[in-house]
C-alpha cells in the first residue's frame, strides 16, 4: 500500500520538469567567449536565443520570466557579462527591451522549421 503512493508522489513530483521546451538535453551552464565576433542568432519567441558562437559552436541562452519582445524578427544586441564572456549573468535587449539571462547551454542548434 505505502510502496504504491510513494511511486505516486514520485512521478507528480517529476511532471513539472518533464514539461519544459528545449533544450532537449540536460547540460552544465557554458560561456560564450568574443562575443563580439559571433556568426549567427536565431530567436525562440519569449524563451531564449539560439546563439552560435565564432567557433561554429551552438549554445541556447534561455532568458528569465519571458521577454516580450523576443521574437523572430527582433533586432539583438548582446551585453556580455563583466567579464567579458556571454553567460548567465548577461542581458540581451530585443527591439530595446532587456531581457536577463537565465541559463547558457551548449546546444545542437536551432531546430528547422518547416516549410
Amino acid at each position: 500500500m505505502i510502496r504504491p503512493a510513494l511511486i505516486a508522489a514520485a512521478l507528480l513530483g517529476a511532471a513539472p520538469a518533464l514539461a519544459f521546451g528545449p533544450p532537449t538535453r540536460v547540460a552544465p551552464e557554458a560561456r560564450i567567449r568574443n562575443m563580439t565576433e559571433y556568426l549567427e542568432a536565431v530567436a525562440d519567441p519569449q524563451r531564449g536565443v539560439y546563439i552560435r558562437g565564432y567557433t561554429g559552436q551552438w549554445y541556447y541562452a534561455r532568458v528569465e520570466d519571458g521577454c516580450a519582445r523576443l521574437t523572430h524578427s527582433a533586432a539583438l544586441r548582446f551585453n556580455p557579462s563583466p567579464g567579458g564572456d556571454f553567460d548567465r549573468y548577461s542581458t540581451l535587449r530585443a527591439d530595446g527591451w532587456r531581457c536577463r539571462v537565465a541559463s547558457v547551454v551548449e546546444s545542437d542548434g536551432p531546430p528547422r522549421r518547416a516549410r
